[in-house]
């Protein structure tokens, strides 16, 4: 079988853009007849004069504008979008399933107390409203509230405007209730909001909770406190749109029009460690959990850390939190045992063990329960290739 010319059009400047390249290029090399034919502009920038001279036979691409559809278009050969911008382009499209993004924040935020949600994004970007329409529905089915919100364009940060621009942050951060847990739409917009904060003299987290997407660790890491961050799982974005080329190249049927990736696991830093409460007892309470629930600890040990009887404890964790106090260290067990499970190669029962379960056997009941699948099962559908 002669090779496919397969062209690829994403921009790589962004941590997103490198993992769809990273997913593409692992199902090409399983593949082995796959000519990959990839142009990008200055630092990764995307160049779609690129393919004004080529010709082959399949392209991926993240469609962002109708300038962009139109080059593809006019290459005459089969394409899926890995983007989503563009409406009613025909192409199949592979993407992040944003509303489960909005999800694993909304509920970060929720699980910490926070009932003062806000988001920040861009204004010319589907995936970033997106994202903004699913936490506000997040919000006003589960805590029947509704989020702030403070959009930009894309030219809105440049160097000429930088100052304005921040300032503009500052007016809108100051408006909002505290505590209040905000969710950036892209992690690249981490250290501007965090530079608002500080310059507004709000403390992070425990004023502002905040959350971005991408796990991008330049600008997560560049922040302090450091930024938490979805992941959403571009790479398997990748994978799953070059499958989908390859079913078109091979004239295979229901060929679907649109494919959500699940999101890969929240990584929670500093910038959102906390919990908003107005109940001493309980902040106490449930920071004694997060720092030593992987430890043999009792209810008896986390009442004496909050300075309350147990059952004042135990009967505030339920007006205030609606779980008992074994849920909350559960919670905290089993986020523990999922981020091991997709970044580490321990063996279940070490694994088990390190994460506060009596025996590997306990770990994968309640595992199963919560998550709905085994430990091994989560593993082998979270676990990045090498």
């Amino acid at each position: 079988m002669p090779d496919k010319n397969i062209a690829i059009l994403v921009e790589t400047s962004l941590n997103s853009g490198r993992q769809i390249v990273r997913g593409i290029s692992r199902f090409a090399r399983e593949r082995n007849d796959w000519t990959i034919y990839y142009h990008t502009g200055p630092l990764g920038a995307m160049a779609p004069a690129s393919l004004d001279n080529w010709q082959g036979d399949g392209i991926i691409a993240r469609i962002a504008n109708s300038d962009i559809h139109e080059r593809v278009k006019a290459c005459g050969v089969p394409v899926v979008d890995v983007l989503g911008n563009v409406a009613n382009t025909e192409y199949p499209v592979v993407k992040c399933d944003e509303a489960a993004i909005s999800a694993l924040v909304g509920n970060h935020f929720k699980d910490h107390g926070f009932r003062n949600m806000a988001f920040f994004g861009l204004s010319d970007e589907q995936w970033s409203l997106t994202r903004r329409l699913e936490l506000s529905a997040f919000c006003r089915e589960n805590l029947q509230s509704e989020i702030s919100c403070f959009e930009v364009g894309h030219d809105e940060r440049s160097s000429q405007v930088w100052a304005a621009y921040i300032n503009r942050i500052q007016t809108w951060i100051k408006s909002l209730p505290k505590p209040v847990g905000i969710m950036i739409a892209s992690d690249q917009f981490g250290p501007d909001v965090l530079a608002a904060c500080q310059s507004s003299g709000l403390s992070v987290p425990d004023q502002v909770s905040l959350v971005g997407v991408d796990n991008d660790l330049p600008f997560c890491e560049i922040c302090q406190p450091q930024l938490s961050s979805v992941e959403p799982n571009h790479e398997l974005v990748g994978y799953e749109a070059a499958r989908t080329l390859h079913c078109i190249l091979q004239n295979e049927s229901d060929i679907p029009e649109s494919t959500q990736v699940s999101p890969h696991i929240l990584h929670v830093r500093q910038s959102s460690d906390a919990t908003a409460l107005e109940d001493n007892a309980l902040v106490k309470a449930l920071r004694f959990i997060r720092s030593n629930a992987c430890d043999p600890i009792s209810v008896d040990d986390i009442a004496r850390a909050a300075g309350v009887s147990r059952s004042v404890l135990q009967r505030r964790f339920r007006s205030s939190l609606n779980k008992t106090v074994l849920e909350s260290i559960l919670t905290v067990r089993v986020n523990r045992a999922k981020e091991m499970l997709s970044t580490t190669s321990l063996p279940l029962s070490d694994l088990a063990e390190r994460c506060g379960f009596r025996h590997q056997e306990y770990l994968g009941f309640v595992f199963k329960k919560r998550i709905g699948c085994t430990p091994g099962q989560y593993r082998s559908q979270h676990t990045r290739p090498r």
